[in-house]
């Protein structure tokens, strides 16, 4: 791993320490304007992150989502195809609030409006994946108790190409199911015998598709896009695919939509 993925690593993993301290204890749950839940761990988390960012590159502008919604952004107007941060300090809040361990950090970088670097840390299942896909990296971390990343326990390559799984797998969230993913995930079984369907919660959807663990994961309703960036990165340099619901490039810095996404489709491997 190259010297700026560990400083991104760093980070991810201090922040990760954070909110597993918050996790063992009782804790307040807050609610947004937008009705999300909030939490001490999303704030001390970001704050953490937002404040290595600046020291590490402080040129590069920033883009989280506790930031977002009190108003506080960088104005990209004219500049989105520059490079840019984006944060989700908890994604998976509302698995971390109902103590499900599938919540994640998230740091991605975007430069010409895609996301090129990613890191991704489940801190309570010890995992930390890493990407840069313009050098060809993708690798999984499983950690030690003490999140040493000098020491870890295994070390996964996740850049050989993918096949179809037996049965296929299709990838859900456990928070969001609406009647659109239903109605796909029924079109699917009507191609696929056996058909199995894992509900996940955060952004380790994306990355259990980079390691190969399931085939598909579509996702029809909103989002953000710091809650898909890092784990984009890790798909795209582990040779994955995500696109539009269309098949189009998915493109990230739309200022304009408050950086909300549309639907998208993501791949285990590239479609032909």
């Amino acid at each position: 791993m190259n010297q700026y993925l560990q400083q991104l690593s760093a980070l991810a993993i201090d922040a990760g320490r954070s909110i597993m301290k918050i996790y063992a204890q009782d804790f307040a749950v807050y609610t947004k304007q937008d009705l999300s839940p909030v939490t001490e761990a999303d704030q001390l988390a970001e704050q953490i992150i937002v404040a290595g960012l600046q020291k590490l590159t402080p040129h590069i502008p920033i883009i989280a989502e506790e930031m977002a919604a009190e108003g506080r952004l960088p104005n990209l107007t004219g500049k989105l195809d520059q490079a840019f941060y984006l944060v989700d300090p908890l994604d998976g809040t509302k698995e971390f609030i109902n103590k499900r361990d599938e919540f994640t950090v998230n740091i991605a970088l975007i430069d010409q409006n895609k996301a090129i670097i990613g890191v991704v840390f489940a801190p309570a299942l010890s995992l930390l994946y890493v990407a840069d896909v313009a050098k060809n990296i993708a690798i999984m971390y499983k950690l030690n108790d003490d999140f040493n990343l000098a020491k870890p326990v295994s070390e996964t390559d996740l850049t050989a190409k993918n096949s179809a799984n037996k049965p296929y797998t299709i990838l859900a969230s456990r928070s969001h199911m609406n009647v659109a993913t239903e109605q796909f995930i029924d079109q699917a079984k009507a191609q696929h015998a056996g058909l199995e369907v894992m509900h996940i919660g955060s952004s380790l959807k994306l990355c259990l598709l980079a390691q190969g663990v399931a085939d598909i994961y579509p996702r029809f309703g909103p989002t953000m896009e710091w809650d898909i960036a890092a784990g984009h990165a890790i798909l795209s340099a582990a040779n994955g695919q995500l696109t539009t619901d269309t098949g189009d490039d998915f493109l990230y810095g739309d200022q304009n939509n408050q950086f909300r996404n549309g639907n998208f489709i993501a791949h285990a491997y590239k479609q032909i």
